[in-house]
């Protein structure tokens, strides 16, 4: 709606680009994280492999909004995740997924609000959300193969 509402007029509330793009970086510095720590506890060396090279491209994309900020003269916020949510393996899982696409659902936002004003950074969240999309059936997959009855 971001092109549509400032055609209308009715964009009233100013957004910050800086501060956006602090949230998108701590959104994805948290969830790589978070996907380390589900890594750890993971009862299979197979899963915590593909959580790792999860957690490998969501430190890739923060890196790159870390450069964007930087870049524009922001700050970089710091990083307070909340503790891993779930109590198995499979809890885990689903909270990570869903936390995957509430961050896709985001930078979606994000690029329809800021397109075309800003195209080098909505290439940029245009290049993460893409990356972002192909992770999505692995994690759907970790969900699908985790236990949910099992037990830490």
């Amino acid at each position: 709606m971001g092109r549509l509402a400032r055609l209308l007029g009715f964009d009233h509330g100013r957004r910050d680009l800086l501060a956006d793009l602090s949230d998108l970086y701590r959104a994805e510095a948290e969830h790589a994280i978070h996907l380390r720590q589900q890594a750890e506890r993971a009862r299979y060396p197979q899963v915590a492999a593909t959580l790792r090279e999860l957690a490998a491209v969501e430190d890739r994309h923060a890196a790159w909004l870390r450069e964007r900020i930087l870049a524009l003269g922001g700050a970089i916020p710091p990083l307070a995740p909340p503790p891993l949510p779930g109590r198995n393996q499979w809890e885990r899982a689903v909270a990570g997924l869903a936390a995957a696409q509430q961050k896709r659902k985001r930078l979606v936002d994000q690029i329809a609000h800021w397109d075309p004003e800003e195209p080098e950074t909505v290439a940029l969240l245009r290049r993460i959300e893409e990356e972002d999309h192909g992770q999505l059936p692995v994690l759907e997959h970790v969900v699908m193969r985790s236990d949910p009855q099992a037990i830490d």
